[in-house]
């Protein structure tokens, strides 16, 4: 039996509740309207994923997040992914669609299988 996943959504408002049904894995979801600099380590710290719209992940952030294993940005955000090479955490961009929600977890969805999840 695998970890079961956390995955935690920093800045969901960007999505209507209509745009986003809830992933098929097995999981815990926390999600959040927006999320404050000082917020994000502890709101990841225990995340295996992060999704993000435009809350920045830079190498401080990262280098705290011991259990995250993929990122998943789904706006603008700037993510450093050679901290995140370094800690061997994948950083996939949601692809543009007209129904962003659900484009987003059949990404989630990809990403968990290839992790062998």
């Amino acid at each position: 039996m695998g970890i079961k996943e956390r995955v935690v959504f920093l800045d969901r408002a960007a999505f209507t509740a209509d745009e986003l049904p809830i992933p098929n894995f097995d999981h815990n979801w926390s999600e959040y309207p927006a999320t404050d600099a000082a917020d994000i380590v502890p709101r990841l710290f225990w995340a295996t994923t992060a999704i993000t719209h435009a809350c920045p992940l830079d190498a401080a952030v990262i280098g705290q997040l011991h259990k995250l294993k993929r990122i998943v940005v789904t706006g603008p955000a700037v993510v450093d992914t050679e901290a995140c090479e370094t800690q061997e955490i994948a950083v996939r961009h949601l692809p543009t669609s007209d129904t962003p929600g659900q484009s987003l977890i059949e990404l989630l969805e990809a990403h968990i299988d290839e992790a062998g999840h």
